[in-house]
């Protein structure tokens, strides 16, 4: 696994320029939020007091979402990028639970990164940036963090054994069709195809990785949504008051 400090997101005008452009490439990103507020308020949240990671947290986007259900919920950002967790500190400045902390992936996977237990784990957009050996020991790792009976979730980009042109193609097509809407500057029409091409990026299968899932001890795994190559998806930890 290579190291965080190594990576592009290391560099500050690299997570800008996502930050200032990811409703415009990745597909129903809005609605992918959405869903995971949904989860929370109908499978986690139940009165009393949560715990809540928002792993690989980028600009907080889902942390603030996610905060916003349960206000008396405590959260945990977590991102190894310090430019994404000084924009996620911004974004939740109104917070009074929320807490921030500078670790990667490799912290967690070594059991470096302590602040656990947890009632719900969630990651958006983060994780295929392991390859799918790393995304094992992530999952192993996250169900270690969580309580007994906890969820984790991740929103994430999941290609297809067999779809794989079509989906890259259908999230261009979504991609033209938003900019005939909103007229950007400049066109993202070939961030698929350069996206597919970038030696960080590893687009498992969903199959693949809800198999990871299943090998790491999560119960009850599922995809929740999927459009094209994105995808909803995850498990529950063993033991505990399963939720209805």
């Amino acid at each position: 696994m290579s190291e965080f400090n190594n990576s592009n997101w290391a560099r500050p005008e690299y997570s800008r320029e996502y930050r200032e452009t990811a409703d415009q490439i990745i597909p129903e990103r809005q609605t992918l939020l959405r869903i995971t507020a949904s989860f929370y308020r109908n499978a986690i949240r139940d009165g009393r007091k949560k715990r809540i990671l928002d792993l690989g947290c980028g600009d907080g986007i889902l942390g603030q979402i996610l905060s916003q259900q349960d206000g008396n919920a405590e959260i945990i950002l977590a991102d190894g990028s310090a430019e994404m967790l000084a924009s996620a500190r911004e974004r939740l400045s109104g917070v009074p639970n929320a807490e921030f902390l500078q670790s990667a992936f490799a912290d967690v996977i070594s059991g470096v990164f302590r602040p656990a237990p947890f009632d719900f784990i969630a990651s958006a957009f983060a994780i295929h940036h392991l390859e799918l050996p790393d995304k094992a020991r992530l999952f192993q790792a996250v169900n270690g963090l969580l309580k007994p009976g906890g969820y984790f979730l991740d929103i994430d980009a999941a290609e297809s054994e067999t779809f794989a042109e079509w989906y890259y193609l259908l999230w261009k097509e979504w991609i033209l069709a938003h900019e005939e809407l909103t007229r950007p500057p400049e066109s993202a029409a070939d961030v698929p195809a350069r996206a597919r091409a970038k030696p960080e990026n590893h687009y498992d299968s969903l199959r693949s990785q809800m198999d990871a899932l299943t090998g790491a001890g999560f119960m009850d795994v599922e995809c929740h949504y999927k459009y094209g190559i994105f995808a909803v998806f995850g498990g529950r930890k063993a033991g505990g008051a399963q939720q209805s």
